[in-house]
């Protein structure tokens, strides 16, 4: 069994054998006497009692984030919304916790855990395992508090899918908040280099950085900014993924090689800037330093602020983002956010928090969270609704990022993914600073998460 098995089931061999005890050290039980019965006959069929169905009626939801700034300013906006409007008058009481993971387990443990909590899937995946979750299936298929046909294919299926347990097909919770890993590019420097459009393949990337990297004028052809979340992105736009969706590494898979392999290439060409400031890579796109830079979609109004000459309000340059190029037949958009998860309390408590999960589902609430935030839509038909038009038509590069949603994966629903990844990005970060061969890389990561799994 793999370590990650290991840590699914730390009692499963244990079990058995104190079972195994149990029964062989068991007195066999004598035989007694006992009145003969007589068998029901199918006039007389025996009485079942359906359980009660659940009532959200005048529940109170506690409800557990760590959100701050704008996003818990919406939050409570539309949590206030469902309070004054929902029909079953369910209350609402929104908790902030610094540390959030510790305190769920804690207040599990003592019986009095959240009814909802948002925080990312992969701590998410951690209560799933101390079956501490309430997946979403049921709920969505309610006949009666379930989504309707129509509002569910108008979600993007990353929304449901994005967060899923063990791999299988019940989503641990809603996924939204979206932010996608992008190429962002310099549209007028490219059109000077002859290309049509963004690079999608990753030769065509390389000789574009190439053509662009000039050693006297200080330009280099792209930004590397060390970053997690890019390492599996770019793992990903060659067919790849940190882990296989059981849950095991693949740090030495052929595509995260490949991956490192093509950051590596663009080291050894000159082109490739390792730019690990915050904001430092965003800097060298708007001073026209550099064409390409990948980074998240959280920063397009950064970039947009970044290029916007302040004397004539318009941008110094026309830019524009794009998916990582990639093998596949179409995109791998990596895309990460946070997840709205119902914890195992009594049937109408959940009963209650699916329907505050519903609530962020409606297209108003969803427009509202897109226009506070700067996330990407969950809905197919948002950017054509009244409350984004104007917003699409006023910052082009975001409905470019928005229409990518529909070509979205994310990372599998398992706890130890943070570590997995904070040891890719220190693997690519060697590679990039040209301490470390890919293979050479890819083994010290490798062996580190063996021995933080086996400990």
């Amino acid at each position: 069994m793999s370590a990650f098995g290991r840590l699914r089931h730390p009692i499963g061999k244990s079990a058995l054998a104190l079972a195994i005890a149990l029964c062989s050290c068991a007195p066999l039980p004598t035989s007694t006497p006992t009145a003969t019965r007589p068998a029901p006959t199918a006039t007389t069929p025996a009485t079942v009692i359906p359980a009660p169905s659940p009532n959200a009626a005048g529940s109170e939801l506690h409800v557990w984030h760590s959100l701050s700034g704008a996003k818990e300013a919406s939050l409570r906006a539309i949590v206030e919304s469902f309070v004054a409007q929902n029909p079953e008058q369910i209350r609402v009481r929104l908790e902030y916790h610094v540390d959030l993971q510790t305190e769920v387990l804690t207040a599990a443990s003592a019986g009095t855990p959240p009814d909802l909590v948002i925080t990312l899937c992969s701590e998410l995946a951690l209560f799933a395992s101390h079956g501490l979750v309430a997946t979403l299936g049921p709920y969505l298929q309610d006949p009666t508090y379930g989504l309707g046909g129509e509002q569910a294919a108008d979600l993007w299926p990353v929304v449901l899918q994005g967060c899923l347990k063990d791999g299988g097909d019940q989503p641990l919770g809603m996924l939204f908040d979206l932010q996608a890993q992008l190429l962002y590019y310099n549209a007028a420097w490219l059109k000077r280099l002859k290309p049509d459009t963004a690079p999608t393949s990753w030769d065509n990337l390389r000789t574009l950085c190439n053509s662009a990297h000039d050693k006297k004028a200080g330009t280099w052809g792209v930004a590397f900014d060390g970053s997690s979340l890019s390492v599996s992105a770019w793992i990903a736009s060659l067919g790849g993924s940190l882990l296989d969706k059981t849950g095991q590494l693949s740090l030495a898979s052929p595509e995260t090689n490949a991956a490192l392999t093509a950051l590596n290439d663009l080291r050894r060409d000159g082109c490739l800037l390792c730019s690990y400031e915050p904001g430092a890579a965003r800097q060298e796109l708007a001073s026209e330093k550099i064409p390409f830079v990948f980074g998240s979609s959280s920063e397009l109004n950064s970039y947009r602020e970044a290029i916007l000459n302040p004397k004539t309000n318009i941008p110094r340059f026309a830019w524009d983002v794009a998916p990582f190029p990639f093998v596949t037949s179409e995109p791998a958009v990596m895309v990460e956010g946070l997840t709205m998860g119902i914890l195992r309390t009594s049937p109408n408590q959940q009963l209650a928090a699916w329907l505050l999960v519903k609530w962020f589902l409606e297209p108003q609430n969803d427009a509202y969270w897109v226009l506070a935030t700067g996330s990407l839509p969950l809905h197919r038909s948002a950017l054509e609704s009244s409350e984004l038009k104007q917003y699409v038509e006023e910052h082009p590069q975001y409905l470019t990022a928005a229409r990518l949603v529909a070509y979205a994966h994310t990372e599998p629903a398992v706890s130890v993914m943070p570590m997995v990844r904070s040891l890719m990005s220190t693997a690519a970060r060697a590679v990039c600073q040209g301490q470390a061969e890919p293979q050479q890389a890819l083994l010290a990561a490798d062996t580190a998460a063996t021995t933080i799994l086996n400990r």
